[in-house]
């Protein structure tokens, strides 16, 4: 993002100070990398998992 421009909006200005602090936390974590197919693979049993779980509601 360039630096020269300034969200004149406060919300944005909140939304792009927190996702710059995510961004900086996730550089300065050291452990092991995940691999995208893991990821994938979890978020989609997650997803299942809640689907049952609505589903008995």
């Amino acid at each position: 993002m360039s630096q020269a421009t300034q969200p004149t909006d406060p919300d944005l200005e909140t939304e792009r100070q927190l996702l710059e602090a995510a961004v900086a936390e996730a550089r300065a974590d050291h452990r092991p990398s995940v691999s995208h197919d893991q990821v994938r693979v979890d978020m989609l049993r997650e997803i299942e998992r809640l689907k049952l779980k609505t589903a008995k509601h």
